[in-house]
């Protein structure tokens, strides 16, 4: 019975995600046939089944093609996405740096800070492109005093 339920699990998944491959051809197809109401409904379903692949995919293709122009919600997608456990640390990091340069646009300081701080605070490979878009970012803003300490505290840290 064990045994049975894995093979049926593995063959569930299989065809979830081959339905999903499906559903985001789709989407395309129908952006490029100017249905854009139902390409951004496919897009949604896509962004809501927490999809590690296929979820991050969909919200980039709305974000270029500006299909959905409400900007809370494209947030809110961000947050959805940066919520599945199956993505790896390095590409969930690397997400929120794209959710961070999509708040640039929003000028919203607080929730940049609160979505580059923890690369900042870590080991990550993506550590150094964080303290040089967050310092940028003061930087574009004339508050260099902000912009320096982070720049310092990635100057302390490469010296250790």
């Amino acid at each position: 019975l064990i045994l049975f339920s894995y093979f049926y699990y593995k063959d569930f998944e299989k065809k979830n995600e081959i339905k999903l491959a499906e559903d985001y051809t789709l989407a395309t197809i129908q952006f490029k046939e100017k249905k854009i109401n139902e390409t951004k409904q496919l897009l949604e379903n896509i962004i809501n089944k927490s999809h590690k692949f296929y979820s991050p995919l969909a919200l980039y293709f709305i974000i270029d093609n500006n299909i959905e122009l409400d900007s809370f919600k494209i947030i809110s997608f961000y947050d959805k996405i940066l919520s599945i456990n199956a993505i790896d640390e390095e590409d969930l990091n690397l997400i929120k740096i794209k959710k961070a340069i999509f708040l640039f646009g929003l000028d919203d300081e607080e929730q940049i800070i609160k979505t580059l701080n923890p690369i900042i605070n870590s080991e990550s490979v993506w550590r150094v492109m964080a303290v040089n878009l967050i310092s940028d970012y003061f930087l574009s803003k004339n508050q260099k005093v902000k912009a320096n300490e982070y720049i310092q505290l990635l100057n302390k840290n490469i010296k250790k």
